[in-house]
C-alpha cells in the first residue's frame, strides 16, 4: 500500500524561455514519473507525492523535459521549452515534432506528391529546432548536481544567508554569500568584507583576509573589527611589523589594546632580525630609525650621521632619506637651522619633496623668516591641499607677511 505524503513546496519560474518547475525535497532524490499534466513523486522512505503541472505551463513536453537535482537545497527542478508549449496549443494537438511548416505543406503533399517531397526536403533544416534536438547539448552541459541559477537577491539577503552558513559551521559557503552580496551592489560592503575577512582568515586565505579588512577600514575607519581582522591576518602571515602598524590606526578599543601588547615583542623581534640582515648606510639608517620611534633623538642623530658617512652616493636616494630623517631629529631637539640645512639640501635635488619642505617650513618660522616659511606653506598645499599644518601655517602667517611687508615699503 501506497503512503501519501504532504504536498512539497511548489515554484514555477520562467528562465531563459524555459518553464522551470522546482519542488522541495529536503530528504533526497525522488524517483519522478512524469505525465503532461501531472508529477508523480516517489520520496525516499517510500513515500508518494502528486504536483500538477500549473495551469499556465501545460502541457509539459515529456520528450524536452529535463530533471535535475541539487543536493545543497533539497530541490528537484524539472525544466521544458515555453515555445513548445505554445506551439502545441496554436497546432491544436498536434505533437510537439510537428513544426507549424509542416502542418502548412500537408495539404499540398495530398495534392502533389512531387511536390511535397521538394517541400520536405526544403524543410529538413527546421528540424534541429525541434525540442528534443534542441535540448540535447544542454543536456551534457548540465550534470545532475548542478545546482539552478541563483535568484535575485539583495545584498542584505546575501549578508543574512552568509551569517547562517558561518553559524553552521559552512565557511566556504559564507565566502560564497558574501561574495554574492558584494556582486548585489547596494549594501553595507564594510560589514559584508568585515564578515568575508572573517571566513577567509578560518579558512587560511590570510592574503584575501588582509585585503578584504584593508577595504573594510579605508570605508569605515571607526569600526575596530576591520584593524583587528587586518593585523591577525598579517600577523598569521608572520608580517608583525606590518600587522602593529596596521592597529595602532585603530580607535581606542580594549581588543585592540590586548593584541597590540601581543604584537609588540613580536614585531620588535622582527624588527631587530630585519635589522641584523642589514648592512652598511642602510642598517645604520635603520637603527636610528628605531632609535628615533623611542624618543632617544640626540643617539639617532648620531646614527644617521653615521649612516651619511657609509653612502657610496652621498647625493642618492639613500642619503637624501636620511637627511630628511635628520631633519626631523634636529627639529625635535629645536636645532632650526640644522633643520633649514638638510631639507633644503633634498630640496635642491628634489624640488617635490614633501616631508622636506614641511619640515623647512615649519624650522623657518621660529626662525622668523615668514616670508619663506609662507611661501613653503603655499607649496605644501599646492601638492597636498588638505594638509591641516600647512593650512594653519598660511592663516597664521598671510596677515603677518602683508602686514611687514607694508611696513617695509612705507
Amino acid at each position: 500500500m501506497e503512503m501519501h505524503a504532504a504536498s512539497p513546496k511548489v515554484r514555477l519560474d520562467v528562465v531563459d524561455d524555459r518553464w522551470r518547475l522546482a519542488i522541495s525535497t529536503p530528504n533526497g532524490r525522488p524517483e519522478v514519473d512524469m505525465s503532461p499534466s501531472m508529477l508523480r513523486l516517489q520520496l525516499p522512505g517510500g513515500s508518494v507525492s502528486e504536483v500538477p503541472v500549473p495551469s499556465e505551463a501545460l502541457p509539459l513536453d515529456l520528450e524536452a523535459a529535463r530533471c535535475s537535482f541539487s543536493r545543497k537545497r533539497g530541490e528537484l527542478c524539472v525544466e521544458w521549452p515555453r515555445q513548445a508549449v505554445q506551439e502545441k496549443l496554436e497546432a491544436e494537438g498536434a505533437t510537439a515534432a510537428e513544426a507549424p511548416a509542416a502542418a502548412e505543406e500537408a495539404p499540398a503533399s495530398e495534392q502533389a506528391p512531387a511536390a511535397a517531397e521538394e517541400a520536405a526536403a526544403e524543410e529538413a533544416p527546421v528540424e534541429p529546432e525541434a525540442p528534443v534536438t534542441e535540448e540535447a547539448p544542454v543536456e551534457e552541459v548540465a550534470p545532475v548536481d548542478e545546482a539552478p541559477a541563483e535568484p535575485l537577491r539583495s545584498a542584505e539577503e546575501w549578508k543574512s544567508m552568509g551569517n547562517d552558513a558561518v553559524k553552521a559551521g559552512d565557511l566556504e559557503e559564507a565566502v560564497r554569500c558574501y561574495s554574492e552580496g558584494l556582486k548585489a551592489g547596494g549594501g553595507d560592503e564594510a560589514m559584508l568584507r568585515s564578515n568575508r575577512a572573517l571566513c577567509f582568515s578560518k579558512l587560511a586565505r590570510h592574503e584575501e583576509s588582509f585585503e578584504d579588512a584593508s577595504r573594510c577600514v579605508a570605508l569605515r575607519p571607526d569600526f575596530f573589527k576591520g584593524y583587528l581582522r587586518g593585523a591577525m591576518a598579517l600577523r598569521a602571515l608572520k608580517r608583525f611589523e606590518e600587522a602593529l602598524s596596521f592597529l595602532k590606526r585603530c580607535p581606542p578599543n580594549d581588543e585592540a589594546s590586548a593584541l597590540a601588547a601581543e604584537l609588540r615583542p613580536e614585531a620588535e623581534a622582527a624588527e631587530a632580525a630585519r635589522i641584523a640582515s642589514l648592512s652598511g648606510a642602510e642598517r645604520a639608517k635603520e637603527e636610528g630609525n628605531v632609535l628615533f620611534r623611542k624618543g632617544l633623538f640626540e643617539p639617532a642623530l648620531e646614527k644617521y650621521s653615521e649612516a651619511l658617512g657609509k653612502c657610496e652616493e652621498p647625493e642618492g636616494k639613500m642619503a637624501l632619506a636620511i637627511r630628511n630623517n635628520r631633519a626631523a631629529c634636529f627639529h625635535q631637539i629645536s636645532d632650526f637651522s640644522a633643520v633649514i640645512k638638510d631639507a633644503s639640501f633634498v630640496l635642491e635635488r628634489e624640488p617635490e619633496n614633501l616631508k622636506a619642505l614641511t619640515r623647512r617650513m615649519l624650522a623657518l618660522e621660529p626662525l622668523e623668516k615668514y616670508e619663506a616659511a609662507l611661501s613653503d606653506a603655499r607649496a605644501v598645499l599646492r601638492q597636498d591641499p588638505r594638509s591641516d599644518v600647512a593650512n594653519k601655517v598660511q592663516h597664521r602667517l598671510s596677515k603677518l607677511v602683508r602686514d611687514l611687508q607694508r611696513a617695509g615699503s612705507s
